[in-house]
């Protein structure tokens, strides 16, 4: 079931999945990638762009230790395709 423009969604991406495959020197750049995947495939989007603090937070601590998991704010809209933010959740 597609997400419907103007809607907003919050997702969990597993990046620990692209942790286990890839060269430890690959990790974040390939989990940006991964990313964009993630989210074209589960909001059934053609194009997904994803915000600097996103960015931001899978290269937080360099490319050989992305997060393992990540939770993202999906919004659809009718002309760009989907955003992608960052949830900033305090627990």
């Amino acid at each position: 079931m597609p997400i419907n423009p103007g809607d907003e969604v919050i997702f969990t991406v597993p990046i620990r999945k692209v942790k286990k495959r890839v060269p430890r020197w690959k990790r974040a750049p390939r989990a940006a990638k991964f990313v964009k995947e993630w989210v074209a495939r589960h909001a059934k989007a053609e194009e997904v762009i994803i915000a600097p603090e996103v960015n931001e937070k899978i290269w937080e601590r360099g490319a050989e230790k992305p997060p393992n998991k990540l939770r993202i704010k999906v919004k659809v809209e009718e002309k760009d395709g989907v955003r992608v933010a960052f949830v900033n959740l305090a627990r």
